[in-house]
């Protein structure tokens, strides 16, 4: 039997699927983790993408592009713009939206699963975000650092077939929350590595300028069009704001 000394730490595992609250600073058991990849953040993922197929996702496409996000990431601008609109409406709306109908969906699951019930109460309270990349940490984990109060987040890959942002960069995302303290990306917009100085330059003028702003969700919206602007000058070389 293993010995323990007021030096060893203790670590507290989520193993019960019939927990009433999802403890985003303990781990998850190996089964509850398998369980929690492929029956909720996949099975959400994929509810979301079959859902935009004929909801408002090719609006935002063109929103993007009037938006002028870069030619070839036009469509994670655009899920980016997705994810927004859904989590604004849940925001605007707790007892009907996308995380609700989901709920509903599988219905089953979550009765036998309360623990991921409560964690997609905690999920529909997510807001895009800003982040400067700061370093690995694995293959697929990173260190951030959000942008507006210098929190150091822990972001995680849930694929292996995915690829982190580059490090020194700035990212706009939606990060969900996960086990851990660690957060998984489910929608994500890299800026230009060329334009992160001006990037992280207007980003504090913003915060400044929209502090009084209530509204979380139309506060990052304003800020995410004006930075793709910023982008498009910034690589040009305009730069019309140094004027």
């Amino acid at each position: 039997m293993k010995k323990f000394t007021e030096h060893t730490p203790v670590v507290f595992e989520q193993a019960r699927a019939d927990s009433k609250i999802f403890r985003t600073e303990y781990p998850l058991s190996k089964e509850l983790r398998r369980q929690f990849i492929k029956n909720v953040y996949g099975k959400l993922d994929h509810y979301v993408l079959k859902q935009s197929v004929t909801g408002m996702y090719p609006d935002f496409l063109k929103f993007a592009r009037i938006c002028e996000a870069r030619p070839e990431k036009e469509e994670h601008a655009a899920q980016l713009f997705y994810w927004w609109r859904l989590l604004n409406d849940a925001h605007k709306n707790p007892s009907s939206n996308i995380f609700s109908e989901f709920h509903y969906e599988h219905f089953t699951f979550f009765k036998k699963h309360p623990i991921f019930l409560s964690w997609l109460n905690l999920a529909k309270q997510v807001c895009p975000d800003f982040y400067y990349v700061a370093e690995g940490i694995t293959p697929h984990s990173c260190y951030l650092i959000q942008l507006k109060d210098r929190k150091i987040i822990k972001m995680m890959l849930p694929g292996s077939n995915q690829s982190l942002p580059q490090n020194g960069t700035v990212i706009s995302a939606t990060l969900l929350p996960f086990s851990s303290q660690l957060h998984l990306p489910i929608a994500m917009y890299q800026f230009e590595e060329a334009a992160t100085e001006d990037i992280v330059a207007i980003l504090k003028h913003f915060h400044i300028e929209m502090k009084d702003e209530i509204d979380p969700y139309q506060v990052w919206l304003k800020i995410f069009k004006s930075l793709l602007l910023v982008e498009k000058y910034s690589l040009s070389g305009e730069e019309p704001w140094k004027k």
